[in-house]
């Protein structure tokens, strides 16, 4: 098989990129392989191109429905046979894409981790005979990751299931304790890991230590007007950036958001204008960000400490994709270091916590349909409503199938863990592990070494060079950013700061005043848009009561500014 020819057939790409051809070649071959490539350097390509260059069908394994939505549509655009499969299609449309993935109608499917718990899916994919298994974001299989997904612990008995087909694990970040884990769950062995390193030279790393949130958000202004083109500000909580959200609009800049208390509809849609613009800010919480194939992210900056260096490379290996400068800053506060304390403590309850929420589960009966999220956090936390052990609970309890469905509407109990599976799920070490991890990132925070070097060293890499030559522990910060982006725009403002509305867009966005029949003037909190329909979750003004209202079924208009 000539690889350029089918690269170019099915891509149209001339030549390989890095470490592309070897690896695709190995898995060709039948090998295993581990690969770790920087975000951005093409390691989709790496199980695409053999998918469509040779027979069988070829399974990959992600994490995020977005994620896959967007690169089967990127392929199909080719008029490459792949497709994906996931909870929110309806059932009929599952069906007929598993049906055109069984006949060799299609050659690529894509699955979440989950999937394999759904009755008769890893039934259905032995009949057709798996011929390669990709892993993408491999490192969710490991505890100590910063991604862990408890559904990707079962992925090594998996493979076992469909017969042992070669099998890539990919990543852009993984420690060396985070690759031992991956081979081991995936039952690598010995096979050969292929590594680009984690070196970008465009992208400019910098920490600034404003001393109060006023100075925080000048200096986010400043990064913005110096930069140009659209920017990525992570923040730890969803509160924190509703409140970035209004002092940046009162100083006449329209953000975008992305964060867990929007509906599916309002997250696709403002992930849709960002990646579609070419100056968008987008404000978002650390869900945001995986899959968003954006090649000139100019800027990112994190409002609040990550939780862990993987995190936080991971985050602004996003920006500069285009290979031309972005800059890449942490605002480091001391106060904040509490939020990732929480979050440690959330994701880390210990064997006790968790079997008193089983056994609450299983003692609840008939009651259980009737129970939700926040009447179950009522009964077991006291203090902080930012404590996640309930969540952490429920999602290793869903993945191992003792509970189905979900709080609120159809949770269902099946049966308690065993001993040996909450020995699995909970390390002894864990919650001193991620502390350590904290640990790390607050020191890149706080010491004045080469940043790119501590990077490097905390993967597990040596870095060449005796000074980086971008980051502001070798050179001068400031006149980087001066001098490094000539072409840059300035933030739009006012009017020319409303984000551009995609087509299909509902007609009404969240932070919208619409004038409802019965109700009269309502804010909208929340939009849930498809096909079909059209539902706002509001905030009466007059009581400020909060209503879901049918906007297909209601007589409504938007209120204008004057009206």
């Amino acid at each position: 098989m000539d690889l350029r020819e089918a690269l170019h057939t099915h891509f149209g790409f001339a030549d390989f990129r890095g470490l592309q051809q070897p690896v695709i070649e190995r898995f060709l071959a039948g090998g295993d392989a581990l690969v770790i490539m920087a975000t951005g350097e093409g390691k989709s390509l790496c199980y695409q191109l053999p998918a469509f260059a040779a027979p069988g069908l070829t399974l990959v394994v992600s994490p995020l429905i977005a994620l896959m939505d967007d690169q089967v549509a990127a392929l199909r655009r080719r008029g490459l046979p792949a497709t994906c499969i996931h909870s929110l299609l309806d059932r009929r449309e599952r069906e007929q894409r598993m049906a055109a993935a069984l006949t060799g109608d299609v050659k690529l499917l894509y699955v979440t981790p989950e999937r394999f718990r759904v009755p008769g899916f890893l039934e259905a994919v032995r009949s057709r005979r798996v011929a390669r298994l990709a892993v993408d974001e491999a490192h969710c299989v490991s505890h100590w990751g910063h991604d862990f997904r408890p559904d990707y612990l079962h992925l090594g008995a998996m493979r076992e299931a469909l017969g042992n087909p070669p099998c890539l694990a990919l990543t852009a970040t993984a420690t060396p304790a985070v690759q031992q884990d991956i081979r081991t769950a995936l039952r690598l062995g010995d096979a050969p890991m292929f590594h680009t390193g984690i070196e970008r030279a465009n992208l400019f790393l910098s920490v600034q230590q404003p001393d109060e949130d006023a100075a925080r958000l000048e200096r986010l202004l400043q990064v913005l007007e110096a930069t140009g083109g659209p920017a990525i500000v992570y923040c730890a909580l969803i509160a924190d950036l509703l409140a970035l959200e209004g002092e940046l609009q009162r100083r006449g800049i329209r953000p975008l958001v992305y964060h867990g208390k929007l509906s599916a509809s309002e997250r696709r849609e403002q992930q849709a204008r960002f990646t579609r613009s070419k100056d968008a800010l987008i404000l978002a919480t650390n869900a945001f960000g995986m899959g968003v194939d954006k090649p000139d992210i100019r800027a990112i900056v994190h409002w609040q400490l990550p939780g862990t260096l993987e995190a936080y490379y991971q985050e602004v290996g996003r920006a500069g994709r285009d290979g031309r400068p972005a800059w890449c800053e942490l605002l480091y506060r001391e106060q904040d270091l509490q939020v990732q304390r929480n979050f440690v403590e959330g994701a880390n309850p210990d064997r006790r916590f968790l079997l008193q929420v089983a056994e609450h589960l299983q003692g609840l009966g008939e009651r259980l349909h009737a129970l939700d999220l926040d009447t179950l956090r009522d009964t077991f936390l006291v203090k902080s409503r930012h404590d996640g052990r309930v969540e952490t609970c429920l999602r290793l309890l869903r993945s191992a199938g003792c509970i189905e469905g979900e709080p609120g509407r159809d949770l269902q109990f099946v049966r308690l863990p065993s001993d040996a599976e909450v020995d699995a799920w909970i390390p002894e070490d864990k919650r001193r592990q991620d502390l350590l991890g904290l640990l790390g990132m607050v020191r890149y925070a706080t010491e004045t070494t080469c940043r790119k070097r501590t990077i490097h060293a905390h993967f597990g890499f040596e870095l060449d060079a005796a000074g980086c030559g971008s980051c502001d522990a070798c050179v001068d910060g400031a006149a980087w950013l001066a001098g490094g982006f000539p072409d840059r725009q300035p933030i739009p403002r006012g009017e020319a700061a409303a984000p551009t509305a995609v087509a299909g867009a509902a007609p009404v966005e969240r932070g919208q005043w619409i004038d409802v029949k019965g109700l009269g003037l309502c804010a909208v909190k929340r939009v849930h848009h498809a096909p079909g329909m059209l539902r706002v979750d509001v905030e009466v003004a007059r009581d400020l009561s909060e209503r879901s209202v049918d906007l297909r079924r209601t007589k409504w208009r938007p209120v204008r500014h004057g009206d």
